[in-house]
């Protein structure tokens, strides 16, 4: 009797301090509340270093010039240029930069934040860096140093809302897009848009492999899946992408709290590094749905590919809490996501 109850004790011990590990390593980063968008994601970049371009609802596309908490000014292009039905990429690849600041001097139109789309047409899998942030892979428990990844999500457009799922985790992320297709002899120019990395971290957890390569297992079935690729409605092209990249602060907030913050300059890959080694792994098996899939085509990452550089640390997940549904994002959540140059995302969790 007396060692069933010592067993009963060292039971509820145990318990008490699973939870209060998780209760400890669930609490916030930051004590701040974000009540309105930051104003440097809201701050045009230069335009002697970048072109900014946002697409309507209907498909024109934009050269933007200004742009504030209600909306953007820009220069329909597809006006402009008698371009009707070209996306942002193929208008880039066609007109070039140079030709395209000409229209800069013309007429502007004031479009508001709820008429933007996706600023382009992504491709539905997406390729990802995994712990690129060293302070996330400390927190995840990952020290191997970078890796790779596909996501199999079709972007949706900023302010989309969100389906629920047992542990659903959000990551702020910087996104690079090739404009043309990108190889080794002939890199592409990238453009640099925001968004966020949606994960069912029960999904990733139930089926990793911890003894193989990272990111070859798990991954992919825990961060694919509807409307878990949100992307901002702009689109930033600088003419020296890591460079850009580099000056971008970065953050996110639920229902108001600070949650997680960085910047570019804290990536260990950064986005040329990133389109490389996507190149070098291209034809490695990763895990999805019961097959493989590769990451990407051998030869060229193609134009319109999410590249997702990676999250900053402050996400729901670390091992202790996984058994613990309420740190993660629920039905009526509000999560906004910010970026300097980038604009904000806005996605509620549906009930």
């Amino acid at each position: 009797m007396k060692l069933i109850k010592v067993v009963l004790v060292l039971i509820g011990l145990g318990v008490l301090a699973v939870v209060g590990k998780s209760v400890q390593v669930s609490q916030g980063l930051y004590d701040e509340r974000i009540e309105t968008i930051p104003k440097h994601a809201l701050r045009l970049a230069p335009v002697a270093d970048a072109l900014t371009f946002a697409r309507t609802r209907g498909n024109d596309v934009l050269l933007v010039a200004a742009l504030d908490q209600k909306g953007v000014v820009a220069v329909n292009l597809s006006e402009f240029f008698d371009a009707k039905g070209i996306d942002t990429l193929a208008l880039y690849r066609k007109l070039g930069p140079a030709v395209i600041r000409t229209a800069l001097d013309s007429e502007v139109t004031f479009i508001e934040w709820e008429a933007l789309g996706l600023p382009f047409e992504p491709r539905a899998q997406a390729i990802a860096a995994g712990t690129n942030f060293a302070a996330h892979a400390e927190e995840v428990g990952l020290d191997e140093g970078p890796f790779l990844f596909p996501k199999i999500s079709t972007p949706s457009a900023w302010n989309d809302t969100l389906p629920p799922s047992a542990r659903l985790d959000y990551e702020v992320e910087l996104c690079a897009v090739p404009i043309d297709d990108y190889t080794i002899e002939k890199p592409s120019a990238l453009g640099v848009t925001l968004c966020n990395d949606f994960t069912d971290r029960w999904d990733l957890v139930r089926t990793i492999d911890l003894d193989g390569p990272l990111g070859r297992t798990g991954f992919a079935d825990g961060k694919s899946g509807e409307r878990r690729l949100p992307l901002g409605a702009l689109l930033v092209v600088p003419q020296d992408v890591d460079t850009f990249l580099d000056g971008v602060a970065l953050g996110l907030a639920v229902n108001g709290d600070l949650r997680q913050q960085g910047r570019g300059a804290q990536m260990i890959w950064n986005a040329s590094k990133v389109m490389q080694e996507t190149l070098h792994q291209c034809d490695q098996p990763y895990q999805y749905q019961g097959g493989n899939i590769p990451l990407t085509a051998c030869g060229a990452v193609k134009a319109g590919t999410v590249i997702m550089l990676g999250t900053p640390d402050g996400v729901a997940f670390q091992m202790p809490n996984i058994w613990m549904p309420w740190p993660y994002l629920r039905p009526g959540d509000e999560v906004l996501t910010f970026a300097s140059h980038l604009g904000v995302l806005r996605t509620r969790i549906t009930q």
